[in-house]
């Protein structure tokens, strides 16, 4: 059966995060902006100089890392100033294929949209994260935790570190999504498992959301799509969000 998602919840904001080229060998996907609508436009705000922000969102890592990894600010926003309004949507729809390709409908079907669900330009960003292959940015939605029902695609993250437990995953496989409180590296990370064993992790960025749904919700999910290279494998799940089941007394 095939996984469509049918109820979205209109993000709140857009977390631009960097990833430094394959050759630095560091994945860590740093967060290094916000998008935030406010009334009829989008603003775009630096976080590399917010001291205490950039710490939140980077794991404490230090704002020294990220230039020494080679990120010199958005292309498109000059990062001496730390706020911006004009054309920000435009400089981010330009990541995404322009909505009249005849081959539109198709990019969409990547990200289990199906063509007549009605999206915002932003929520569209959001789905589908505007990732282009030329320069590490991306933007993320860190989720609604107050969303009754959602549906989503999401990479798993790490999944690659996971080798030994990829015969277990094919397309269909249920996930289990938990807490993962004695993680080493963050104890406020979430794990996704396969019949109790791990194989990657929810985006750190999107971690607060998934604790408090597995506290509020119910929440489950199933492996979409595998794909990815020799060496950096992916796997993607579909996550669906709904409201908890209410134990009834006999």
């Amino acid at each position: 059966m095939e996984n469509w998602i049918e109820t979205t919840s209109e993000p709140r904001k857009l977390i631009l995060a960097w990833q430094a080229p394959d050759h630095m060998e560091d994945r860590f996907r740093w967060a290094v902006g916000e998008l935030e609508p406010h009334n009829d436009t989008l603003v775009f705000r630096y976080i590399v100089d917010d001291e205490a922000s950039f710490a939140a969102l980077n794991g404490n890592r230090l704002v020294e890392q990220l230039h020494a990894l080679g990120y010199r600010g958005y292309p498109a926003f000059n990062p001496r100033r730390k706020e911006h309004r004009t054309g920000v949507l435009d400089a981010f729809m330009s990541r995404l294929p322009p909505p009249h390709r005849p081959d539109f409908t198709d990019y969409k079907r990547q990200f289990c949209l199906p063509p007549d669900l009605a999206l915002s330009d932003f929520s569209l960003l959001g789905h589908t994260e505007a990732k282009l292959p030329s320069d590490g940015f991306s933007l993320v939605d860190p989720l609604n935790p107050g969303a009754e029902r959602c549906d989503m695609l999401l990479e798993i993250a790490g999944y690659r570190y996971y080798a030994d437990t990829h015969s277990l995953v094919g397309v269909g496989t249920p996930l289990e999504i938990r807490a993962e409180p004695d993680n080493p590296h963050d104890p406020k990370a979430v794990q996704v498992c396969v019949g109790g064993q791990k194989i990657g992790n929810i985006n750190r960025l999107q971690a607060p959301t998934f604790r408090r749904w597995l506290e509020t919700r119910t929440v489950s999910a199933v492996v979409q799509r595998l794909n990815g290279r020799a060496g950096r494998p992916r796997a993607l799940a579909f996550v669906r969000v709904r409201p908890a089941r209410l134990s009834v007394a006999a």
